[in-house]
């Protein structure tokens, strides 16, 4: 998994009235918004120690694939190995600019990634709103605005707490009860991730030709010493509150020797402790332990997690083969369905 974010965004101007302009110089110290930082956390009960977090100004925030960004956060600096906000001082960005209240946006952003440990939200609220400050779809700029205290309160809220979006309006981009598929393995994705056990599988994604559907695709000699399997993480599922999570696929094989195949679906959440948060496994579901084997014509596999909370940050579907195994398999209607609550 990767915990390095960024965000790098142009933004309009606006002035500011509840939160005091206290930077009018063009860089100021960010300790000033570390400082402000702190307070927000400490009226919503965390106390934390930043001995091992880095804030500083760059030049400029280059990616290796050409792309400049106004602000970075890392939980581990790739130099240094410790938490770090960079803010750029790219004319792009027109730090120098900036209100008080937009560079107080970006930092709180940047400080959600590299000390909380969270990921890019792009949910809405019913009204078109970014459901939280970690959105990548709007200027991180201008999530809210000096003249909305009551919104600015809630979006710290919930960045603190990701169960404070339970609160409001959640656009969930469908119908869970007319259309239930949350998830499902299409072929022009292409964030997918494998493990072939240094060769002893081979696996790939394709198309079947008499129908048309897309397959995950699992093969071995039997040779494997460790288990294969192909996955694909989901950040940031939007989910409502409570639902069950259904992982569901169809096997089919010709004859599969030895063990077999399986499923398995990880849950990860954040715990904030004083230098931080860190990453949790919450849930760890499969039929590791029951595989199936032999002649497989559409045969079910099914994993359902109930109660599903918004804490929720990464959601990893897997399909496996066991060590061992000798034959072909493939994962049909590889999905994940959602049953509100």
């Amino acid at each position: 998994m990767i915990f390095v974010v960024f965000l790098g965004f142009q933004a309009c101007d606006q002035s500011e009235e509840n939160t005091p302009d206290i930077t009018q110089e063009e860089f100021p110290d960010l300790k000033i918004f570390l400082d402000r930082f702190e307070t927000e956390a400490k009226r919503r009960g965390y106390n934390f120690n930043f001995s091992g977090l880095d804030i500083a100004y760059v030049n400029e925030i280059r990616l290796s694939d050409n792309r400049t960004f106004c602000g970075i956060g890392y939980t581990r600096h790739p130099q240094t190995g410790k938490r770090a906000v960079l803010i750029s001082k790219s004319k792009n960005c027109d730090w120098a600019n900036r209100s008080d209240i937009q560079r107080e946006n970006l930092f709180f952003h940047e400080m959600g990634h590299a000390f909380l440990n969270l990921e890019h939200d792009d949910a809405l609220m019913c009204d078109g709103k970014p459901l939280s400050i970690m959105t990548n779809a709007f200027n991180q700029f201008f999530i809210y605005k000096e003249n909305e205290p009551n919104l600015r309160e809630y979006y710290l809220d919930e960045l603190f707490d990701r169960l404070a979006a339970n609160e409001q309006c959640i656009d969930f981009g469908q119908n869970f009860n007319q259309d239930p598929v949350f998830f499902k393995n299409e072929l022009p994705d292409p964030i997918w991730s494998s493990s072939n056990d240094d060769g002893n599988y081979q696996i790939t994604r394709g198309v079947h030709s008499n129908t048309n559907t897309p397959y995950l695709e699992i093969t071995s000699s039997g040779n494997g010493k460790n288990t294969g399997y192909i996955y694909r993480q989901l950040d940031m599922p939007n989910i409502p509150e409570g639902a069950t999570v259904i992982l569901r696929t169809k096997v089919n094989a010709e004859n599969l020797e030895g063990p077999g195949v399986a499923i398995a679906m990880r849950v990860y959440d954040t715990r904030i402790g004083p230098t931080g948060a860190s990453i949790n496994e919450s849930h760890t579901l499969t039929t590791e332990p029951n595989p199936v084997n032999g002649k497989l014509e559409n045969h079910v596999l099914e994993l359902q997690l109930p109660n599903f909370t918004r804490k929720t940050i990464f959601l990893i579907p897997f399909a496996v083969m066991m060590p061992g195994t000798k034959g072909q398999a493939f994962f049909d209607d590889f999905e994940i369905l959602v049953e509100p609550k």
